[in-house]
């Protein structure tokens, strides 16, 4: 149980080089957003988390977006970073020592690591608190080897005796305080180890926590793509909305419960009274027999939509025969599924409406309208698809 009050500090200056661009990678939009701003949110959760700084190259753009995502202005504040890591989290310490006095602990986490795994983080916490500091830490996945200076090998390291070096890391505050106050210029221009730091200059021996697998970092471009997996995978909490829950549905069902956070099975003419208590779904999968039914279904789901994380409105109609569909002309289809989505797209929602004219194809639309719900939302605009 932790009673007492804690800073996090989000280091994500000076990173841009890697990428080749001026814009750093924090900056960069994943879903929707900019990749800083999931760390930013899992911390805010944190009731005694009281203060987050971030630490930034570029305040002025920072608060900008910070305003357009509505984040806890009292809680998240913003200070120019410097041209290397220890330098950019001492600027942080700094900006808590002259404002929040009143905190105990200090988290450091890279702004690049999306991922916060808030049961770590208590762990983390609570051991700082015991013993001083305390960080993440992985097994090593490659071996490390030394160079001479000529270029050949020196010797290698073993792995069964070392470790990854991840974050979040925790601090008393005023151990790591001091000992930025006591490192030298080489060390803030040089050195990338908080927890060394707190070792060298405090005498202070960090507990090391093995974390999960999902602590990486974006280093590189191509972690973007993983980025967008994985937060896609978090993010996505699915309704599915039937009449009756038939083969079809509970085949979507099985589907998705390995591939998205949540998936929750409504029987519209059963559970609808219940569905206040069903929680927040930013992907919902209506079932129609012939035509879509007037949104009163989604009317009653209104309350319950998740409008900050994109997702989709895919309507899934089932025909038993296609006599229906000869007197609608492609246009009227494209029509109204463009009709219907700018009207979910102020909720950030893409529509898609699926046609099902051949039975027993269960399997074919379970598969297909995961890859949909899988996919970038933003990309769908009412599209007609046929199966």
């Amino acid at each position: 149980m932790i009673n007492f009050s804690v800073g996090v500090i989000l280091p994500s200056a000076g990173f841009s080089e890697r990428f080749g661009v001026p814009v750093p990678k924090q900056y960069y939009e994943v879903l929707g957003k900019p990749l800083f701003l999931y760390a930013v949110e899992e911390f805010n959760r944190i009731h005694w988390v009281k203060k987050i700084v971030l630490v930034v190259d570029n305040p002025e753009h920072v608060q900008g977006l910070l305003e357009e995502s509505h984040a806890n202005r009292e809680k998240v504040s913003v200070v120019q970073g410097e041209n290397t890591r220890h330098r950019s989290i001492r600027a942080g310490v700094q900006a808590l020592q002259k404002n929040e006095s009143n905190l105990k602990v200090l988290i450091v986490h890279d702004a690049a690591r999306p991922l916060v795994p808030s049961e770590l983080v208590e762990e983390l916490v609570i051991a700082a608190e015991e013993h001083g500091a305390a960080g993440a830490v992985r097994p090593l996945i490659s071996t490390v080897l030394q160079a001479n200076s000529d270029g050949f090998l020196d010797h290698s390291l073993d792995r069964c005796k070392h470790v990854s070096s991840e974050t979040p890391q925790a601090f008393q505050f005023d151990i790591l305080a001091s000992a930025y106050n006591k490192c030298s210029d080489e060390e803030l221009d040089t050195g990338t180890e908080c927890l060394q730091l707190a070792l060298s200059h405090t005498g202070v021996r960090a507990r090391l926590i093995e974390g999960p697998p999902d602590l990486w970092k974006v280093t590189h471009k191509k972690d973007i793509y993983a980025a967008v997996g994985c937060l896609r995978e978090r993010t996505n909490q699915v309704c599915i909305m039937a009449s009756e829950e038939n083969d079809t549905v509970r085949l979507l069902t099985e589907t998705l419960e390995s591939k998205v956070s949540m998936v929750q099975c409504v029987v519209t003419s059963v559970d609808s009274a219940r569905m206040s208590s069903r929680g927040s779904f930013n992907t919902v999968v209506f079932f129609h027999l012939h035509e879509i039914d007037q949104d009163n279904q989604l009317l009653d789901l209104a309350a319950m939509l998740d409008v900050d994380h994109q997702g989709l409105i895919i309507h899934v109609i089932e025909h038993t025969n296609a006599d229906g569909m000869q007197s609608m002309s492609v246009y009227d289809l494209h029509r109204s599924g463009r009709n219907m989505a700018k009207h979910y797209e102020k909720l950030q929602k893409g529509v898609v409406v699926i046609h099902c004219l051949t039975p027993g194809e269960d399997r074919r639309l379970a598969e297909l309208v995961s890859s949909l719900i899988l996919s970038d939302a933003s990309t769908f605009s009412g599209q007609t698809l046929f199966l």
